[in-house]
């Protein structure tokens, strides 16, 4: 309580004086203003200090002489939230004293704040018997009613995260820390704990050293290292916070909206302005983060470069300065060497944050924290599902500690979360881990299985067994008329049927049915009946696992060798051969291994099919909300009473791809859950999203390429095999044939993949990235485009030859029979669909690789300069295989 008190009269005065510039007490007099001043209190607060909480009892009126105000509400889970400001000139405290309830929000301090007071008393007896006064505050009391109710229409900042991500915990935990028996018998360390690996120790002195400091800071590393993470952790350690932790994705904003947010509009005469007018850079202890902050645009960065240099800013449409109040930190996923070379980001800026800066290296390059870090999970998950699972066995524990984490941090988080959902005892087993990322979202699609009869179809017994069963039949006398037919390519049935009808049915479904064909393959039969007889629980072993791309992509080569140079398409006995081993092969490994170890790691066909199935029009994913918060049972992975499990060692929630999914509709049948959906999209987007792009899949790509010259054109093929012998002849060294043409054959190969090789380090040196990242990428770019120009040469094949099959049965049977008027379509028609073939995979390879070029490269708009090697590259192959079929 404020009682009358003798002031000197220059206190007084001052008192005056700053009641004269309220908006409240305009038009009042100065000798009644004057008497105000004798009952007034004046009381000063140092910046962040609160003039009272929400909550506390109220029974003083305030007028801000000097300074600022900002009133704070705390929400349901904690977090303070600014929900208005006043400046000098307005008045606070009112609402409590006429309510006579306690503070519904908190004022704090946001500078040095001197504030006059007046008590309960006096403010009621007193002030309002003023009806000048009286008036004013009921308009201003309505206009801030207004304001609140526009305020809670439009909410001004951006989103902030809940109360849940505020904690950040998931970075204490790289602190040392004891560990109970689950981990204590694999884990060799003294007085049974888990110490932080030395790059987590240099992580949390980063953090203590930002905390300490109050400048900016950038935080740079691979995508789910934990950098918005360890951003939050500086935030909620610093002593000086007190304001809200916002996150501000730059790819969600219009840089105008967001500009306004962020330095705010010039203040409104009310005392109450609304909340978008203040700015966001003026919250009192606030962090602002940018996350992507390569797309930023040039004028906000120069607006932020002089908010740092000056710790001043102007508001939208004004040119007062005010302070900054908030904590700016930049994240990107692209490193400050990166970042300098794309020349997206200014100089200045870079040049502030080299002293300023972390990069948080990916978890792969520190494996020592993984046991640290399934300790916490499987304590947070634990709790969350209310199961007490803290334990991991030993072989669960080498396959975490083998693996290499693309997805760092966040797909451990989902690996261990998704275990802890599974596991049935107290214990993590080795089948309750899934490793990798759930597949991405927001794709147009729609899911076919929502028609009843096709969902019918494929979840009875009838699929594959039926296909399979109308394929094993042809196959079968296929493989009795290559070995039993006339041993002339052209009279035989077996030839007809394998390369002019069998082989070209299998390239055209690449594109509408993905994998299927795999499902229906019969080659694996045998093999499938001998593993159901002899159960072999051994698996795969990892230097096959791990190196399967490169090992499939060389026998698929070894295969288009013996049909381009040993000219297997017209030889019976070698096609014939071909199939023998290919089914061998699956016999051996079905026998040694569970499941379809050949199918998914070692066949050639199954390379092909996995390679060109990536661009089709249809797919098979999970609904991943439905795996991750219903199943229990994982039986479309290991099996149910309705079927058995994945083939392919794939679980459907983590199929990003259609490469290692055959379509076999086994998780379809098992799915209690109706999660498995068979959607048909509009952009295989896969092919610029694949998380783990290979190597082995670019090269064979670029191979296949190459292949298609001596595939499509076997005559001119002939022409230069005949002209290399005959040259080496003239020399004095005398050739084979199949010599001659295994050079020409590997030599265009290496030829095709050099070409690529120096277009990779074109690009890489015009768009500034690395050729680790981008010779593995863009590969996959050219798959739609070869795979028009596999289809274009197939039809023509099929168009040509599958009308060989009724004379070739009726010569075979010893029937007249006659080759001529066999072809189904004219000449002209079929060039026409074989252009528009061809015509559509550059389409979408001019689109893919558009895709590709701007994940790679650290930019917010990709014009056409970044486009101009790669689509010279695609626009030159079409026009080959133009000219070629």
């Amino acid at each position: 309580m404020f009682s009358q008190r003798t002031s000197s009269s220059t206190e007084g005065e001052l008192i005056v004086r700053n009641l004269q510039r309220s908006l409240l007490f305009q038009g009042v007099g100065e000798v009644e203003l004057a008497s105000y001043a004798t009952y007034a209190g004046v009381q000063n607060f140092s910046q962040g200090q609160y003039v009272y909480r929400e909550g506390d009892p109220g029974d003083v009126f305030y007028v801000i002489a000097t300074g600022e105000v900002e009133l704070v509400v705390t929400r349901d889970d904690g977090v303070n939230c600014v929900v208005g400001r006043i400046e000098a000139g307005g008045h606070f405290g009112e609402t409590t004293i006429l309510s006579s309830k306690p503070h519904s929000v908190g004022a704090r301090a946001v500078c040095e704040l001197v504030v006059i007071c007046f008590d309960k008393h006096f403010f009621n007896t007193t002030i309002l018997s003023n009806k000048k006064i009286h008036n004013r505050l009921d308009a201003l009391l309505a206009e801030r009613l207004r304001v609140a109710f526009h305020d809670y229409a439009h909410p001004a900042g951006v989103r902030q995260p809940d109360r849940e991500a505020l904690k950040a915990d998931e970075l204490i935990l790289f602190k040392e820390k004891a560990f109970a028996d689950p981990l204590s018998g694999l884990i060799k360390s003294k007085n049974n704990t888990i110490r932080p690996s030395r790059t987590a120790q240099k992580l949390q002195a980063a953090i203590e050293r930002f905390v300490v400091e109050s400048d900016p800071y950038m935080i740079t590393g691979e995508v789910g290292t934990g950098k918005a993470m360890m951003a939050r952790q500086v935030h909620s350690q610093a002593d000086w916070t007190d304001g809200p932790y916002q996150e501000i994705d730059l790819r969600e904003y219009e840089p105008e909206w967001l500009e306004r947010i962020l330095f705010g509009t010039e203040q409104s005469v009310h005392p109450f302005a609304q909340m978008r007018q203040t700015g966001a850079l003026r919250v009192s202890g606030g962090t602002l983060v940018f996350t992507h902050v390569h797309r930023m645009g040039e004028r906000l960065q120069k607006r932020l470069l002089q908010a740092i240099q000056w710790k001043t800013f102007t508001p939208a449409d004004s040119n007062r300065r005010l302070s900054v109040r908030s904590r700016i930190v930049f994240i990107s996923t692209f490193s400050l060497h990166q970042l300098r070379k794309s020349k997206k980001i200014l100089p200045e800026l870079l040049d502030f944050f080299e002293k300023h800066h972390f990069d948080v290296l990916p978890l792969r390059k520190h494996k020592k924290d993984i046991p640290l870090l399934i300790s916490y999970y499987l304590d947070r998950y634990s709790r969350e599902y209310e199961k007490k699972i803290y334990r991991v066995s030993s072989e669960t524990l080498g396959i975490l500690m083998h693996y290499d984490w693309p997805g760092n941090l966040t797909e451990l988080a989902s690996v261990m979360r998704r275990a802890v959902m599974l596991a049935q005892n107290d214990e993590i087993l080795p089948e309750e881990i899934l490793l990798g990322l759930p597949k991405s979202e927001g794709k147009w699609e729609y899911n076919i299985l929502r028609i009843p009869w096709i969902r019918k179809f494929l979840s009875s017994s009838i699929f594959p067994l039926g296909p399979r069963i109308v394929v094993g039949f042809f196959l079968l006398i296929t493989i009795i008329a290559l070995f039993f037919g006339p041993q002339n390519g052209v009279s035989n049935a077996g030839i007809t049927m394998g390369w002019y009808i069998g082989w070209p049915l299998m390239f055209f479904s690449f594109f509408f049915l993905a994998r299927t064909w795999c499902s229906v393959c019969t080659l694996a039969v045998p093999g499938r009946i001998l593993q159901n007889l002899v159960k072999p629980r051994k698996k795969t072993p990892s230097s096959i696992k791990n190196n399967s791309g490169w090992i499939m992509a060389i026998l698929c080569i070894l295969v288009f060798w013996l049909e381009v140079v040993w000219e297997a398409h017209s030889t019976p006995y070698l096609t014939g051969g071909i199939i023998l081993a290919v089914t061998t092969g699956s016999i051996i490994f079905s026998v040694l291994y569970s499941r379809r170890s050949w199918c998914r790691y070692l066949c050639p066909l199954g390379a092909v099919n996995a390679i060109f199935s990536m661009p089709a029009i249809i797919e098979l994913r999970s609904n991943r909300h439905v795996c991750l918060n219903r199943c229990q049972e994982r039986a479309c992975f290991v099996g149910g009473a309705t079927g058995l499990g994945c083939p392919m060692f794939r679980n459907p929630y983590l199929v990003d791809n259609n490469r290692d999914c055959i379509m076999c509709a086994n998780c379809i049948k098992n799915c209690n859950n109706s999660s498995i959906q068979l959607n048909i999209r509009i952009a295989p987007n896969e092919l610029w999203t694949l998380k783990n792009p290979r190597k082995a899949d670019s090269f064979l790509v670029i191979s296949m390429g190459a292949i298609l010259f001596p595939f499509a054109l076997p005559e001119k093929f002939s022409q230069l095999v005949d002209r290399l012998v005959a040259a080496f002849a003239e020399s004095g060294v005398v050739i084979p044939d199949f010599l001659a043409g295994s050079l020409i054959f590997f030599t265009l190969i290496l030829v095709f993949q050099l070409g690529y090789y120096v277009m990779v380090m074109a690009q890489c040196f015009y768009v500034r990235t690395e050729r680790e990242r981008l010779l593995p990428l863009l590969g996959y770019g050219f798959i739609p485009l070869i795979l028009g120009g596999y289809m274009a040469f197939h039809l023509e094949a099929f168009v040509s030859g599958a009308g060989r099959i009724v004379p070739n049965i009726q010569e075979w049977l010893g029937l007249q029979y006659s080759y001529e008027n066999i072809r189904l379509i004219s000449s002209d028609s079929t060039y026409v669909l074989k252009a528009l073939t061809v015509a559509g995979g550059l389409l979408a390879s001019l689109y893919a690789t558009y895709r590709l070029t701007e994940r790679s490269i650290a930019g917010s708009v990709l014009n056409i300069k970044p486009l101009m090697i790669p689509f010279s590259f695609l626009f030159a192959l079409a026009g080959l295989f133009l000219f070629m079929v």
